[in-house]
């Protein structure tokens, strides 16, 4: 029977401390500002939205990629869906940003101490697991960054930022061809 050391809480990075609170609050005041815009002009729903969709998608897509908030993600991704509705031939554009964040999320360090901090939850580290967890601090910057990718990581931030846009074209797709039908 192989011994298994406990995890102990000084070897494992806590989660990174991202106020998602601020990302909220500056969300709820630009639609906030967009409805007192679009009650007190008469300027057209689409010049109103626009620049807040846009500001939100990347203030949640930030939080997203650099603190691995899940949420923010998928406030982006809904941000991003509004987009689509209000302007559908965004969809390429934004899934290629979507795809620009998912790649930044393959190396941000944010991503690296959640995963750490989840795997220190799930359960006990053997010697050589948490060994591999903690990189030795005389690699070359080559080598860390291809310890610190993870294309599943990728996959998974590209999933959370294009589902939304994504329900939200097929939706659009759906209706008009039912109408037609």
């Amino acid at each position: 029977m192989t011994a298994v050391s406990p995890v102990r809480p000084a070897t494992v990075a806590a989660p990174p401390r991202m106020p998602i609170r601020w990302a909220l609050l500056a969300g709820a005041l630009v639609l906030g500002v967009q409805g007192v815009v679009l009650l007190a002009t008469d300027r057209s729903v689409h010049d109103v939205l626009l620049p807040g969709f846009l500001l939100l998608i990347a203030a949640f897509g930030l939080v997203f990629c650099l603190g691995a908030v899940t949420v923010a993600g998928f406030a982006a991704g809904a941000a991003a869906a509004g987009l689509v509705v209000l302007q559908p031939d965004t969809l390429l554009p934004l899934l290629g940003g979507a795809a620009l964040l998912a790649l930044g999320c393959g190396l941000a360090p944010g991503w690296t101490r959640v995963e750490a901090w989840q795997a220190a939850q799930s359960g006990p580290l053997s010697t050589e697991e948490e060994a591999a967890a903690t990189p030795p601090a005389d690699r070359s910057c080559g080598r860390r960054l291809r310890d610190q990718w993870r294309s599943d990581r990728v996959l998974a931030a590209f999933l959370v930022l294009a589902f939304h846009p994504l329900l939200a074209a097929f939706a659009l797709w759906f209706t008009d061809w039912t109408q037609r039908r």
